[in-house]
Formats: C-alpha cells, sequence, structure tokens
C-alpha cells in the first residue's frame, strides 16, 4: 500500500459525503465504498469486473484517547477521532488490479489535550479471495490544532496494486481499514455499539 501525500484540511472542508478521489478514470464517493470497475483489457464490448469492497472493520471505526492515569472522563479526553465515509476507485490492466482510496479521519480535541496536537494510527490490509490477509500496513498520523480549533479533518490518499492471475478474481478481494487500538479503546467501542 503506497501512501501519497497526505493533507490536513481544516474542520470547514467539504463533508465526507461531497468529497471524491480522481487520481483514476472513474470516481465517485459510496458509503460502503463498494467501487465499480473500470479498463480496457477485457475488449470493447466486455464490461470489467466490479472492484473489490473496502470497508472500516466494526469497532474500529473510531477511538477515544484519554491522558495518562485512570480517569474516563471528559476532562480525561487528549482527542476523538473517527473515519468517515471512504471515497476510491479501481482500475484493471493485463496483469493487476489497481485501487485507489480516500480516506478522511474527523479528530477532535479534548479538553486534556493542552498540547493541541493529535497522534494517532491506523491501517489498511488486503484480504485475498480466501480471507487471508496478503498484505497490512500502518499508517501514522498527527494533526496540530490552530490556536482557534477544535476540529480537523486529516484526509490521506493510498494505491494499491495487487498482481492477479485471472482479473476475474478481483472483486473477491477486500480492502480493510480500521484504526489501531489498545484492548481498552476496543472494549470502548464494543460499549457504545451495545448502546
Amino acid at each position: 500500500m503506497k501512501r501519497l501525500p497526505a493533507s490536513p484540511l481544516p474542520a470547514l472542508a467539504l463533508p465526507a459525503s461531497a468529497r471524491s478521489f480522481t487520481r483514476l478514470a472513474l470516481s465517485f464517493v459510496l458509503p460502503a465504498l463498494m467501487l465499480a470497475g473500470c479498463g480496457s483489457v477485457f475488449g470493447p464490448s466486455a464490461p470489467p469486473p466490479a472492484c473489490p469492497e473496502a470497508r472500516v472493520v466494526a469497532n474500529l471505526e473510531r477511538m477515544t484517547q484519554y491522558r495518562p492515569g485512570e480517569g474516563r472522563d471528559l476532562t480525561d479526553v487528549l482527542f476523538e477521532a473517527r473515519i468517515g465515509d471512504l471515497a476510491g476507485e479501481c482500475g484493471y490492466d493485463e496483469n493487476a488490479l489497481e485501487v485507489a482510496i480516500t480516506v478522511p479521519i474527523q479528530i477532535a480535541r479534548g479538553p486534556a489535550n493542552q498540547e493541541r496536537v493529535a497522534r494517532l494510527e491506523y491501517f489498511v490490509a488486503i484480504q485475498d479471495p480466501q480471507g487471508t490477509v496478503i498484505a497490512k500496513r500502518s499508517f501514522p498520523v498527527e494533526v496540530a490544532f490552530e490556536r482557534n480549533q477544535s476540529r480537523a479533518l486529516f484526509t490521506d490518499e493510498l494505491e494499491q496494486r495487487i498482481p492477479l492471475a485471472d482479473l476475474n478474481q478481483g472483486p473477491a478481494y477486500r480492502v480493510l481499514l480500521g484504526f489501531q487500538l489498545s484492548e481498552e479503546q476496543m472494549q470502548d467501542n464494543i460499549r457504545r455499539a451495545r448502546r
């Protein structure tokens, strides 16, 4: 997975549902990112296979980071972050599938964050048709809040080339994303989901 230059954006940037990523010929925003295929290696009348599903793993879409110590109330929050709606596209050439994804991360500074910086990490994994993770990479993110800013939108642009012996297998692959969480953060997300 190749990371393109990241762009921290102010909170007043376009909402996730209005952004698109235009690196390849076909581009559109999808809530669950079921991407449509594009390409010409399948002949003029044969449509290319669909693109693989890309989604954020359940319970790994948000995180709350507290300051060190036992406190876990609102005054102890350093920041909260959430992965927004993904945008992306894909294309096929003679022997590979190329996937491009835009990952928006919404970050809110908490009362305990006197440093005015949020540091977090998320991962992207590629799963083959059998469910085996064939590639995984983590990406650190650091966002500095301006003096009058309590919210920020960080956008990452990623590309992955997946060699394929059979191009028709492309739709059976999956792209999985999520935050790298501690066990405590994971349990916190599970509790929130049950409410």
